[in-house]
């Protein structure tokens, strides 16, 4: 058991894609969970959706682990040469949906939210990149994860502490998070997404599935046979 994430409202997802007109489905088919997200009957309901609502769907992609940054960099590339797209719609964890931002060079939208780590990912250990909270907001920051690339965890940044873009907290190893956030921002002409209203959490849908906790309670109480 890996990542768990489940899909966004619809309603959610597609009103951050109303710019786009064509979209790539790019989804995970990595983890165990995500892999119910990627399976075909789900694809086909976002392409479904996806077209109903207006867009042009230019093609549908499924890979393992996208969370590994040199297979999406191939696949990504692999499907420009085929057709052009203004967005991609990332079917996977918070994590891949990060490197696919990180990678492409256009507009990335996660499609899932992240409610739990539940064992290990793909990616080899490293940076932490996700904190499964359950309302992913990587369409309003760029694709970069401000709990995860402040070290403050602020959804409204910056603090203000940093200095010559390094934080204030541990500058010989951290970049300012919210640096990194404007400077994606402001690359990928997105800095209107700093102004307005600011960003607020919905902490109960961090609540995990509960079948989930069901079965950690069994497992803990040794109500469940382990290898």
């Amino acid at each position: 058991m890996m990542m768990i994430s489940r899909l966004k409202p619809l309603e959610e997802m597609f009103g951050r894609l109303k710019s786009s007109e064509s979209l790539l489905l790019l989804a995970c088919n990595g983890c165990a969970e995500s892999f119910g997200s990627a399976e075909p009957g789900q694809l086909n309901l976002l392409k479904s959706e996806a077209e109903q609502r207006g867009h042009h769907v230019a093609d549908v992609v499924t890979i393992e682990f996208l969370c590994e940054e040199v297979l999406v960099r191939h696949w990504l590339r692999k499907a420009r040469s085929k057709e052009s797209f203004d967005a991609v719609l990332a079917v996977c964890c918070g994590v891949g949906a990060q490197v696919v931002a990180k990678v492409s060079q256009g507009a990335v939208y996660p499609a899932c939210d992240t409610v739990s780590m539940g064992g290990r990912f793909g990616q080899p250990w490293g940076a932490e990149l996700c904190k499964e909270c359950g309302e992913c907001l990587l369409p309003y920051t760029g694709g970069i994860c401000p709990l995860t690339a402040c070290s403050k965890g602020l959804l409204n940044g910056p603090c203000g502490g940093s200095q010559d873009g390094r934080c204030e907290f541990r500058p010989e190893s951290r970049e300012c998070g919210w640096q990194k956030i404007y400077r994606r921002l402001e690359e990928r002409g997105g800095k209107e997404l700093l102004v307005g209203p600011p960003l607020i959490k919905d902490h109960s849908r961090n609540e995990p599935p509960e079948e989930l906790v069901v079965f950690k309670t069994q497992l803990l109480e040794g109500q469940v046979e382990t290898l």
